[in-house]
């Protein structure tokens, strides 16, 4: 008997776990992505428990821990590059034990996936349209280059293919016309830029008056490039928002120009370089919210799904459990009913993993307005890090509750991940 094939839109993370597990379970997998195979771009990220544990069980841990970015801590600077206070790696700082820039995470889990004959990867290419019958999906795949577009057959598809999911839109509707998009009242970018010396072993942040961050992270001591991240809330900004609407990338890096320009810092290289940049990617923070994930023999998983923004700290965490969840259903339903079965176990842990720290205030208090409450800020910063190293110099810090782990059940059984660990 044949296998069911099964399309996934989107080589991320979500999409590559997704394929690896499907592959175990005897599933036929074509994954469509709409870049090149060697693009890497993205931000730095961790993978915490519980993901950790379906990474561990894919066998690929030690791949990923040879690929971390050896970033040593978190330096709070102000607008004169004094340092306000060093968090090193797990002294409660955003820096995490298995630290990893997105590109070579995507890229472990892409090999990984693409080592098993049952999965084919198809870069380059998008979802065209597609149409549903009772029993199977046909879909119009477009190839990038040329244009051309071919018609296959499949048992069943995947859309994680991100917050802006083509597939989404063709099952469901525009976010317009479905208001699935939350904005949380930010606009990012991320490229990289040449690596200096003073960027290396710490990430750098400095805060400017509006509302204005930019973050430096390393990615590697020996690599030659440094990571960069603005991070601007503000409710609208023009200019930005219809560059981001066109996707007109120039465009979209002469609005941070002028949104950054005249600060100080190393803000004049870091917008010099960013506008060199070929990775540079920029948008609107948005979560998504739908009151239903699938539409009959369709489903979407990760940020096309649920997207619950970087302030909240979970979108990795999610596009890997996510992804573990879909697989272990379809393999006890080999068909849509799975897709109620995800859900239905996913939904609530996701829900609570959308709310924004402090009721939503995170973001507002961690990034302030004015000159006085930047200076507050990093006074109360210089005494958390006093803090922090009197109880680690002191070991005072083991009789403190240990912080509480995200819950959620996987529900692994002993035949899934046997001998892989």
């Amino acid at each position: 008997m044949l296998s069911e094939r099964i399309l996934i839109c989107g080589a991320g993370v979500a999409g590559s776990v997704l394929a690896f597990w499907l592959a175990k379970h005897d599933f036929q997998v074509v994954v469509v992505e709409r870049s090149k195979a060697e693009q890497k771009a993205g931000q730095g990220l961790e993978i915490e428990e519980p993901a950790l544990k379906v990474v561990k069980a894919m066998g690929i841990f030690d791949k990923l821990n040879a690929r971390k970015t050896g970033e040593l801590g978190f330096n709070l600077v102000d607008a004169e590059a004094r340092s306000c206070g060093i968090l090193e790696v797990g002294r409660a700082g955003p820096t995490g034990a298995l630290e990893l820039m997105r590109g070579d995470l995507t890229d472990v889990l892409y090999k990984a996936a693409n080592e098993s004959d049952n999965v084919t990867y198809r870069f380059e290419t998008i979802i065209h349209s597609l149409r549903q019958t009772q029993n199977k999906v046909f879909v119009d795949l477009e190839n990038r280059n040329d244009k051309s577009i071919k018609t296959e057959e499949f048992d069943l598809v995947v859309g994680a293919d991100g917050v802006r999911s083509r597939t989404r839109q063709l099952i469901m509707g525009s976010p317009e016309a479905i208001n699935c998009f939350k904005p949380v009242g930010a606009f990012v970018a991320y490229f990289s830029i040449p690596k200096e010396d003073q960027d290396w072993p710490y990430s750098q942040l400095c805060h400017f008056p509006g509302r204005r961050i930019i973050w430096l992270r390393p990615t590697g001591k020996d690599s030659k490039t440094t990571s960069a991240c603005f991070i601007h809330l503000h409710d609208d900004i023009p200019s930005l928002r219809r560059a981001n609407a066109a996707g007109d990338r120039q465009k979209q890096k002469e609005a941070f120009a002028e949104v950054y320009s005249g600060l100080g810092w190393q803000t004049p290289r870091v917008i010099e370089q960013m506008m060199r940049a070929e990775n540079f990617y920029s948008d609107e923070l948005v979560q998504v919210k739908l009151p239903k994930w699938s539409q009959g023999r369709v489903v979407l998983l990760g940020d096309a799904a649920w997207a619950p923004t970087p302030f909240t700290g979970q979108g990795n965490q999610l596009a890997i459990i996510g992804a573990w969840v879909l697989a272990q259903e379809l393999s006890r339903n080999r068909d849509q009913v799975a897709f109620e079965k995800y859900e239905n176990r996913l939904r609530s842990y996701v829900e609570d993993s959308q709310n924004i720290p402090l009721r939503g205030y995170a973001p507002y208090i961690f990034n302030p307005q004015t000159s006085l409450g930047i200076w507050l800020f990093q006074t109360i910063f210089r005494l958390v890090t006093w803090v922090v190293r009197f109880l680690s110099w002191t070991d005072l810090g083991r009789f403190l509750p240990n912080v509480k782990e995200w819950e959620f059940d996987l529900e692994i059984e002993e035949g899934e991940v046997k001998g892989r660990q």
